[in-house]
Formats: structure tokens, C-alpha cells, sequence
């Protein structure tokens, strides 16, 4: 069967209608509502014929009073029922966004780092933000009349019918215009509308990348090119949305036209068939308002129709970051393991993130609980994959990684990453308290635990000396750190989390040799009894490492403590230690 753009459209809306389950109830009052209210809107158009020809024409005054109140009461119960429908409505449109709103980002935090790599925060941002407002315009008044027009209409075509066959059969051809607006203007929308929220996409990733990348931009006087780029992807999206503005406002025009024209042509034909005796001129009123309950209604599913392509595009985007699976997942006899050793083993470890390009290659190491391990090597060698590897952000492709014993992929996904203290080169702070930073690792941890976390990294004192001391925000509308001062409170908060591994990649690289130094000598009571991982280039972190794993290419070139390698003649690590030991850092 050929995907038209109906039955995608109603296909996208079966998937995010599971959203509403929780919510039956509640829908099945709107509906109970909005039926009512279409079964009054029935009976107006009855009342005012018979006041017509039998009041006005015939002169019968007796039911002038009767039929006047029933007119008051219809409007007077229709507006207290329309005001509890679109309240009603506006709480299930608010419920229903936050519900799709919050899966998408649950969803999202399970995803893998591979997931974050192939799209830009910009971009996720956009759907999760965008995308799912536009899903909220499904229970907006508009399309919750849609059961209300599908009984007026029906009423309505019966009602004519009855009135006049051959006026009937010109409003059914009037509808038909409708139709065929529909056809010939949906397609120009639909690829319009889906090229504004990709070049959104683009505009919005572009416009997170730079500004996360200010300093560069700053640095390197690129001001004037990056305002270039930013224009010309603005030209971009103002291009496809005037192509949007354009078909829609052609679209709605249409219908525009079509909607006065006909109730122009049944005015003027019901009004000479009463000139020829064919009709009353309570019948006439009758069938027009009857014709304007249909043309209405035709007028609002055609304005519901290109909404609701907007909003299947919307849900199509969004089922792309929904059906995307989870990569690293819990095995279903994970073992729970709350405390860890440290011991870690790697038996002939294979590892790629494209396949036929492996990053680590046959890598062996037996790590006993309390050892340090050096990783040093050339950049792309695969020493942070090792890390990641570690912590399971992702699965080793062949051989096996076991963290005491027990293969890393069995273990309890939760459980495992709480028993790591990381601290990487570029440092993150959240928006919020400095205390509240340092706790993120371990939310129970008390303030005292925080402030000992705060003395190992070196950063107590500094912090007591801010106008709100702990409590002081740093991030928007807070404090500006230093790169040195933010990279100590992230080692403050690995150390909170009181790990059964550390692992430190780079993280010293932003701090001066003397408060390296501090940390070092503070961080030796922490590290002890812990195993740690540790990236570096610094000579003093190395040389003091249980084992100093030398890589390349993905593959252990040499092992050992500073001593053995230093003993090995013409060694790779003595040859780079003897070049930089003046520097006291490793250049790669």
C-alpha cells in the first residue's frame, strides 16, 4: 500500500495517542461534552424557522415567548458546557505535553554516548522542546470539535435534505471544493513545514556549538565569519519558513473563498425559490444555517487537516529519538554488586565504534584493588575508550572486561556507575549551589562530607571567601570560576562520591604545577584502597602509578612501573621521559 499523506499522518497519531491512555477517563467526558453541545447546536436553526413562519408570517403569537426562552436557554446551557470543555481541554493538553515531554527526556538519559555524538544538544533540544508543543495542538478547542462538526454535520445533511433535495446537492458540491483545496494545496505543505524543522534543526545546533565555543570564537577573532554562517543558516530557515507561510496562507485563502462563495450561492438560490412558491422564508433561514453548520465545519477540518500534518511531522520526529533503542542496557540476570573492590580484569579486549576500525586491540590487564594505572600514549591510541570501556558507556566488542570477577555487561547498570569517582579535562558545572554541585555524585551526602570533599581538592578555602560560601551559584546568574577553580569542585565531587574507582582523565591539565601538587599530596589518603585510572601528561602523576600502560594504535606497547620502564634499554617510555623531564609533561 503507497504511504499517502493521510494515512501517515494517522499512523504518527496512533503512536502518541498510547500518551493519552492514562487519561480515558477525563477524555471520555470531553467527549461525553462535546456530543452534548453538538446535539444542541442542532435544534437553533429548527427554533428559528418555526418563529419564522409561524410567528412572523402566520401571525401565531402564542409561542413567541416559549420558543424566545428556549433560544436563551440553548445559548445560556451551550456556553456553560463550552466553558467546562475547553477547560477541560486546556488541562488535557498540558498534561499530555508534559507526559510526552518528560518520557522523550527519560528516554533520552538512557541513550548512549554513540546516540549524544551523531546529533547536536541544539537539535534534541529542539524536539524535545518544539516538536512536543506542536504535539500539544492535537487537544487544542479546535481539533476537540472535530466529534462536535462529525454530529452537526451529520444532523445537518439530513435536516437540508429534508428542507430542499436540489439545494442539498449544490451544498454537497460546494463541500467537495473543499476537498479538492485540500489535495491540491497538503503536499506543498508537508514538505515545507518538514523543511523548516530540519533547517531549525541545523540552526539551533549551529547556535549551541558556537556559543558553548565562545571563548574560541573570541580568541581567534572569528566574530565576523561566525555572524556570516549564522545569517546564512537564518536565510535558510526564513527561506522554507516563507515557503510554509506561503502554501498555508494560500491554503486558508482557498478556503476562505470557498466558505463566502457558497453561502453567497445559497442565499441567492434560496431566495428565488421563494419568489417562485418552492420554499418558505423560514425554510430558507433554516437551510442556511443548516449550510453554515456544514460549511463551518468543512472550513475547520480543512484548517485541522494541514494542523494536523504539523503535528504528525512533529510526532514523526519525535518516534525517531523514541524508536532509537537504548545501547547499553541491563542484562536480565544483571548481578548486583553494590561494592566494589576495584578489581579489574581485561582479557584480550576488542573494541570498535565503526565496524572493520578497532580502537583497542587484544588489550590485557589485570588491575588489583588499590592499584593506580597510567595511561599515556599518542591522541587517539584509545586511552579514553579504555575508560569508557570501564564504566560501560559502552560494550567491548570481543574478549572480556570483569569488574571483581563478574563480566562488566552482567552487572547492574545503576549500581555499577555509582561506584565511580570521574573527573574528565573539561570540567561542568550545574546551575545551581556550589554544595549542591559537589553532592550530585552522592545525594545523601552530608554537608560535612561535602566540606571534606571540598578540603581534599584544595577548593575550601577558596569557596568560604564567596559571598554565600557553599551556597553561592555558580553557572547562569551566578559566580564566574575560574577553569581551574570549577575543574577542583568537580574533583570535589568525585571525591564525594566516595568510589571504589577513580578515574581521572586529563583532569589535572587546567590546574598550575603547585596546585597539582596540593592535590596530589591530598588525594594520596583518598586514593588509598581505591584502584584509579588515570590520563595524563603530568610526570609527577605518572611516575607514582602501580603500572604505566604505554599505548599505540590501540595496542599495549609497554607496562610497568616508572622504574621497569625507565630499566628497559632504548624503551619508547625512557626515551619520552628523558625528552620531557625538564618540562615535567609528556608531549605527545
Amino acid at each position: 500500500m503507497s504511504i499517502t499523506p493521510e494515512n501517515s499522518a494517522l499512523g504518527n497519531l496512533a503512536k502518541i495517542l498510547v500518551f493519552m491512555r492514562p487519561y480515558k477517563g477525563q477524555l471520555l467526558v470531553l467527549i461525553l461534552l462535546t456530543s452534548i453541545l453538538a446535539v444542541l447546536a442542532v435544534f437553533p436553526p429548527l427554533v428559528t424557522k418555526i418563529l419564522i413562519d409561524r410567528v412572523f408570517t402566520s401571525g401565531d403569537t402564542s409561542v413567541f415567548f416559549l420558543f424566545g426562552f428556549l433560544m436563551v436557554a440553548i445559548a445560556s446551557f451551550s456556553h456553560l458546557l463550552g466553558l467546562c470543555q475547553s477547560m477541560l481541554c486546556v488541562w488535557l493538553g498540558q498534561r499530555f505535553v508534559f507526559d510526552v515531554r518528560f518520557k522523550l527526556y527519560q528516554h533520552m538519559l538512557r541513550l548512549s554516548l554513540r546516540f549524544f555524538g551523531k546529533h547536536s544538544v541544539g537539535k534534541l533540544v529542539n524536539r524535545l522542546m518544539g516538536d512536543s508543543g506542536t504535539v500539544q495542538q492535537m487537544l487544542t478547542g479546535q481539533s476537540v470539535t472535530v466529534l462536535s462538526d462529525l454530529i452537526v454535520a451529520s444532523c445537518a445533511i439530513l435536516a437540508t435534505f429534508l428542507i430542499s433535495w436540489r439545494m442539498a446537492g449544490l451544498l454537497l458540491l460546494i463541500l467537495t471544493l473543499f476537498v479538492l483545496n485540500y489535495r491540491l494545496s497538503i503536499r506543498q505543505i508537508i514538505m515545507a513545514s518538514r523543511s523548516v524543522r530540519k533547517s531549525y534543526d541545523r540552526l539551533s545546533g549551529g547556535v549551541q556549538n558556537r556559543l558553548v565555543a565562545n571563548m574560541a570564537v573570541k580568541t581567534f577573532g572569528a566574530e565576523t565569519r561566525e555572524n556570516s554562517v549564522f545569517s546564512g543558516q537564518s536565510d535558510e530557515t526564513l527561506f522554507y519558513g516563507k515557503m510554509q507561510g506561503i502554501a498555508g496562507n494560500n491554503f486558508s485563502m482557498n478556503v476562505g473563498l470557498i466558505q463566502a462563495l457558497g453561502n453567497a450561492l445559497l442565499y441567492f438560490i434560496g431566495c428565488a425559490l421563494v419568489l417562485q412558491g418552492e420554499l418558505s422564508y423560514g425554510e430558507v433561514v433554516a437551510f442556511c444555517a443548516y449550510g453554515t453548520q456544514l460549511l463551518w465545519p468543512a472550513v475547520r477540518f480543512s484548517q485541522l487537516a494541514s494542523q494536523l500534518q504539523q503535528v504528525s511531522i512533529a510526532t514523526e520526529r519525535l518516534f525517531e529519538i523514541f524508536d532509537e533503542p537504548p545501547e547499553i542496557q541491563n542484562a536480565e540476570d544483571a548481578v548486583s554488586l553494590p561494592h566494589l573492590t576495584g578489581q579489574v580484569d581485561f582479557e584480550e579486549v576488542h573494541f570498535h565504534y565503526e565496524a572493520g576500525k578497532e580502537i583497542i586491540k587484544g588489550f590485557t590487564l589485570h588491575v588489583k584493588p588499590g592499584d593506580t594505572i597510567a595511561l599515556i600514549g599518542p591522541t587517539g591510541c584509545g586511552k579514553s575508550t579504555i575508560l569508557n570501556l570501564i564504566i560501560r558507556y559502552y560494550d567491548i566488542t570481543g574478549g572480556k572486561l570483569l569488574l571483581d570477577g563478574v563480566e562488566v555487561a552482567r552487572l547492574d547498570l545503576r549500581q555499577l556507575r555509582r561506584q565511580f569517582g570521574i573527573v574528565l579535562q573539561e570540567s561542568h558545572l550545574f546551575s545551581t549551589s556550589i554544595r549542591e554541585n559537589i553532592r550530585y555524585s552522592r545525594p545523601t551526602a552530608s554537608d560535612v562530607d561535602v566540606e571534606e570533599a571540598a578540603r581534599t581538592a584544595e577548593i575550601h578555602d577558596f569557596i568560604l571567601t564567596l559571598p554565600q560560601g557553599y551556597d553561592t551559584a555558580v553557572g547562569d546568574f551566578g559566580v564566574e570560576l575560574s577553569v581551574g577553580q570549577k575543574q577542583r569542585i568537580n574533583i570535589a565531587r568525585a571525591i564525594c562520591a566516595n568510589p571504589a574507582i577513580l578515574i581521572m582523565d586529563e583532569a589535572t591539565s587546567s590546574l598550575d604545577s603547585d596546585s597539582e601538587q596540593a592535590i596530589q599530596k591530598a588525594m594520596e589518603k583518598v586514593l588509598a584502597g581505591r584502584t584509579s585510572f588515570v590520563v595524563a601528561h603530568r610526570l609527577s602523576t605518572i611516575k607514582n602509578a602501580s603500572q604505566i600502560i604505554l599505548l599505540d594504535k590501540g595496542v599495549i606497547q609497554e607496562r610497568g612501573t616508572h622504574a621497569e620502564l625507565m630499566a628497559i634499554p632504548n624503551g619508547r617510555y625512557q626515551e619520552l621521559y628523558t625528552k620531557h623531564m625538564g618540562k615535567g609533561v609528556i608531549e605527545e
